[in-house]
């Protein structure tokens, strides 16, 4: 099966092809067979899927319906028939908060660690293609996405003092992370969030062992940090690291 669109609605499909399998299936093997589909097949799977995906967006049932214009409320044929009719749009729009809260438990503990990989890469490659865009409109002169703050507009963020923004990274000896390494999986879980990345502490084979990571916004750091302190453990490309809120040493004292 190969992954549609953007990469994030491709695991919102997976995740609820997930929920389905478990709860409503005596087998494990839905998404196995759907790899045997044909391409148009799993096309209109995904269609289907989408429209579910849809009734989950909306708070009231009514505002939705209203949406589908042409589209009957019972043109999910392949998911009723799937679930013997036990999920219908109106049992999706009733059981939101609970499906959507499952699919976020499936989402952390399957699609992101199995396709961690790929949406790294496909981040690198973003920020590449941006890169080699914005050296060509300046007439060849070097920039660069990890520099923000000296070349872009001023946001929200910086009226509060880096220092105040900004997150320690602790990579492991033998084990090394480029600095687009971590930009794009930061940027890839958490948005465009990344100002500024100072790596440091050169270790063997010229390791970085550390680094500084500023943030736009102070308000990102729980999100990143457990509650804003003690240390977070990450994972980039099978290699491990620490993550905790940047402690100036003008304030150990």
């Amino acid at each position: 099966m190969c992954l549609i669109g953007d990469i994030t609605q491709s695991f919102q499909v997976m995740s609820f092809l997930i929920y389905i399998e478990r709860i409503y299936l005596k087998s494990n093997s839905l998404i196995s067979d759907l790899v045997s589909l044909s391409d148009h097949s799993i096309n209109t799977i995904v269609d289907e899927v989408m429209i579910c995906l849809r009734c989950l967006s909306y708070e009231h049932f009514p505002t939705f319906l209203a949406t589908l214009g042409n589209i009957a409320a019972s043109s999910i044929p392949w998911t009723r028939s799937l679930t013997g009719n036990k999920l219908t749009l109106g049992v999706i729009h009733q059981k939101r908060r609970e499906i959507l809260l499952e699919m976020t438990k499936i989402l952390n503990t399957i699609c992101y660690p199995a396709f961690e990989d790929i949406c790294v890469h496909i981040e690198m490659h973003k920020e590449k293609n941006m890169s080699t865009f914005f050296q060509s409109m300046c007439g060849g002169q070097e920039t660069s996405n990890y520099v923000a703050a000296a070349t872009s507009n001023v946001h929200e963020g910086q009226h509060v003092w880096a220092e105040d923004r900004t997150v320690f990274l602790k990579f492991s000896k033998g084990y090394p992370i480029s600095e687009a390494e971590v930009h794009a999986y930061f940027t890839w879980r958490y948005g465009d969030i990344v100002e500024a990345i100072h790596m440091g502490g050169v270790g063997g084979k010229d390791q970085a062992m550390y680094a500084s990571m500023v943030l736009r916004s102070a308000a990102n750091i729980p999100d990143i940090v457990n509650d804003g302190v003690g240390k977070t453990k990450f994972t980039i490309n099978g290699k491990h690291f620490w993550a905790r809120r940047f402690i100036p040493n003008h304030r150990i004292r």
